[in-house]
């Protein structure tokens, strides 16, 4: 007979699965495994041929990732306390159990954390592992760095999410003294009055942006970036905004607010323009910081880091509407959302490499803000 662990940790697995596989069709949440392993296969190949980066260098990059994917998953812990006050509503899953059952709490966590490492191993880093080994064998020591950073990250990830969720500065903003339409004051005040405030905000970000810190630095392939690093910062910091929109889509769901006279064409766009006020709050201040360190054409740097921001946004509100967190790991929703993205990004970091006028980041970014205002437009008529 199972032991009560055993049980607890196959009826979590078993609920992920569950909750996942109904929310894809199955074979969405199934392909995503496979498109993961064909684009870390290819751009193993791509950086082993047609690049200077050794072994060791794209070795340490793989490893790097396990380490930020740790952190990303951490931060599910945000959600614990508000999950305890029923902020959350029938978001709690079975970690939450505790609080109407007669279970130990630390039990339960330590069994959702590892549920969390073996749901993470077979859907994102057993594909990356496997697809790496196959690329290049000699990077297999790499992936068991990997795994086992992913799990230092995700321990790391909960010590900083224990710190943060303590941290309070609600006496400051409230539905009264914010500017701006009722729905959007109410979203923002979501995140506000969430465990961690807007400080789990800036560590999601500054987590992506601590990836491109070290690929930058110690990437062979990617120290290019640092040819002119405050725009090709202001990219990727941009590129890092659309962590706002899914935790503005985390708290609520549309079923909440059938009793009011509000439709869901009306909860897309204000928390759209919730996202847009947010994302401001951080690109400013982060690409302001930035300069102050590197220097470099601030104006133009703001433009880009708002502009991809605003385009990231719209893209994930095209493609995911009010379910980001889950329409994301649709294989075809992300591989459609990915190519949107990258047709901008890539030519812009490869600009942020060369010394070419200053105009066509200028002309790029407006191009993208009008995409951008074309398929926000698009997904509120497919609303009516």
């Amino acid at each position: 007979m199972k032991d009560l662990k055993s049980q607890r940790l196959e009826r979590m697995l078993k609920e992920e699965w569950r909750m996942q596989s109904k929310l894809f069709e199955g074979r969405n949440l199934a392909a995503l495994p496979i498109l993961i392993s064909v684009m870390t296969f290819l751009g193993v190949k791509v950086v082993e041929n047609y690049s200077e980066t050794s072994t060791f260098g794209l070795g340490l990059m793989i490893s790097v990732f396990g380490l930020f994917s740790g952190l990303a998953a951490a931060s599910t812990g945000f959600s614990r306390r508000d999950a305890s006050r029923n902020v959350l509503k029938n978001k709690t899953f079975l970690i939450y159990s505790s609080r109407t059952l007669p279970v130990d709490k630390n039990r339960l966590i330590r069994s959702f954390f590892a549920k969390n490492l073996l749901f993470y191993l077979g859907l994102y880093l057993f594909p990356v592992a496997l697809a790496s080994v196959i690329a290049s064998p000699a990077l297999f020591i790499y992936t068991v760095y990997m795994v086992g950073l992913f799990v230092l990250g995700q321990l790391a990830g909960i010590l900083l999410i224990q710190r943060a969720v303590h941290v309070s500065v609600r006496k400051f903003l409230n539905y009264y003294n914010l500017k701006g339409r009722p729905l959007t004051k109410k979203f923002f005040l979501d995140i506000y009055r969430s465990s961690g405030g807007l400080l789990k905000v800036f560590i999601s970000v500054t987590a992506l942006l601590g990836l491109y810190w070290y690929a930058a630095n110690y990437v062979p392939l990617a120290s290019y970036l640092l040819a002119r690093p405050l725009l090709s910062f202001s990219i990727v910091l941009g590129l890092s905004s659309i962590t706002i929109y899914n935790w503005l889509n985390t708290y609520d769901s549309v079923s909440d607010y059938t009793f009011l006279t509000i439709d869901e064409r009306d909860l897309l766009t204000e928390k759209f323009r919730a996202f847009k006020y947010i994302s401001a709050l951080v690109v400013i201040p982060f690409v302001i910081a930035f300069y102050l360190i590197e220097g470099g054409n601030l104006v133009l740097s703001l433009t880009l880091g708002a502009s991809i921001a605003y385009y990231t946004g719209s893209m994930n509100f095209y493609f995911a509407g009010l379910h980001p967190n889950e329409n994301m790991v649709n294989a075809w929703q992300f591989l459609k959302f990915m190519i949107a993205i990258n047709i901008f990004v890539i030519p812009l970091l490869g600009y942020s490499s060369m010394d070419v006028n200053t105009h066509i980041f200028y002309q790029l970014s407006g191009l993208m803000i009008l995409i951008g205002l074309v398929f926000e437009k698009l997904k509120e008529r497919q609303e009516n």
